[in-house]
């Protein structure tokens, strides 16, 4: 592939599960999830509570277990599954590892998460070899070092080359030559393109559309008819077209927080409750990552497990805890009806504040009282004090966006976490 833009992509076969299984090794050949927090655990009660699978072993699989799917129905399609609690921070420190070996190979390593990362190893080549070569090397490190199975996907762009990794997990290596992408993505089901999701699948079946390669073919007035302006973008991917850089962390596009609730909530004033605590850690994680958010955005999942989501663009950025409350209790009186089944507040749209930014406006006063109660947590503890509604204890739900790692601190900046 020399000459060439050369793009690995590289996933973690599923990665908690492959996690606990270095500290659990009699588990294995056995089926296995990674959900939830505390509810069940192996020779305990099994009570699934209302916890999601967030991993699921290979051997899970042939049952219906997969990640997303509630634990109640997963135990209830394969009896003697091993279900084991969330450890984030036992998978944080072995993505470290993880990455550590991608930074051995290319500089240039952007992830989607603990478990996954792009990687640019054109530069690399001469060294390293050719991207085949570099991606097997890499496979072999992670299996023989850490004891972590991995699919590699090669190719020219980041798209084709997530595609391929994903297309004979576990352990796979697919590579796409140049010129072949096309080719390659043609027979593959519209599911299988980044980006295409359940509404934007159901919109183009409607034409007649199921593959990558009936969508390439479609022309520019029926693909806005259906899918406006993001439609060309959307058709350009499946024919293999993705000028998209690979680019190295700074500041994390996101981050958020989750509660999935015992029982589906039907007062508003307990949603605002929650969406108020939602909010406060969510600001606090800003400050303590020196970073402000341009938007903030609410996530709404109802019993019958339809997920709404809407946005809110604030009129200037901030972390202070009630401009963030304000905005998410906005966008909550948008779409409130009873029966609440999960609750997520997000900060979107993150920048790094600047040198006194954090001070400025009619927010001051407040924003100095947000930073004299980091402190207070910080030195006693997070349910030390707060504003008069509670804590969300330890029960919050871990989503892909807390696995998102913060770069550096910006400069003037508080110290980030090594995670969200």
């Amino acid at each position: 592939m020399t000459g060439t833009r050369t793009i690995l992509h590289v996933d973690l076969d599923a990665f908690f599960v492959s996690c606990e299984l270095l500290r659990r090794p009699e588990l294995r050949g056995r089926p296995v999830v990674v959900a939830g927090g505390g509810e069940s655990h192996p020779g305990e009660a099994r009570s699934a509570g209302r916890s999601v699978v967030s991993a699921a072993s290979y051997e899970a699989r042939p049952s219906g277990v997969r990640s997303a799917l509630p634990l109640a129905r997963a135990l209830r399609l394969c009896p003697q599954l091993v279900v084991l609690p969330v450890d984030i921070d036992h998978y944080a420190r072995i993505s470290k590892q993880v990455f550590a070996i991608f930074q051995q190979y290319t500089p240039l390593v952007e992830p989607g998460s603990l478990d996954e990362a792009y990687l640019d190893v054109s530069g690399s080549q001469l060294v390293a070899g050719d991207g085949p070569t570099i991606a097997a090397a890499i496979q072999t490190r992670l299996a023989d070092e850490l004891g972590l199975p991995a699919s590699v996907g090669v190719a020219s762009c980041k798209t084709v080359a997530k595609v391929a990794s994903d297309l004979r997990k576990p352990r796979g290596l697919v590579v796409v030559p140049p010129g072949q992408e096309g080719d390659f993505l043609s027979e593959l089901a519209l599911e299988r393109l980044p980006g295409a999701g359940p509404k934007t699948v159901a919109r183009l079946r409607l034409l007649g559309v199921t593959t990558l390669g009936d969508l390439a073919l479609l022309d520019d007035a029926r693909l806005r008819a259906v899918l406006g302006p993001q439609g060309e973008q959307l058709r350009d991917r499946a024919r293999g077209h993705d000028p998209a850089p690979v680019v190295p962390p700074g500041v994390p596009r996101s981050l958020s927080r989750e509660r999935t609730f015992a029982r589906d909530l039907t007062d508003l004033t307990e949603a605002q409750r929650m969406v108020r605590l939602l909010s406060f850690a969510v600001a606090r994680r800003l400050r303590a990552g020196g970073l402000l958010a341009g938007a903030v955005s609410l996530k709404a999942r109802f019993a019958d497990f339809q997920t709404t989501t809407r946005q809110l663009t604030l009129p200037r950025p901030a972390s202070a805890d009630l401009e963030l409350v304000a905005a998410a209790q906005e966008l909550l009186r948008r779409v409130w009806q009873p029966g609440v089944r999960l609750l997520g507040v997000g900060a979107e749209q993150l920048v790094p504040h600047g040198q006194g930014q954090l001070f400025e406006g009619p927010a001051e006063k407040g924003a100095r009282l947000d930073v004299a109660l980091d402190r207070l947590r910080d030195r006693f503890g997070t349910g030390a004090i707060a504003r008069g509604i509670g804590s969300l204890g330890a029960e919050e739900d871990w989503n892909r966006d807390h696995l998102r790692q913060l770069g550096p601190p910006p400069a003037g900046g508080g110290g980030a976490p090594s995670a969200l």
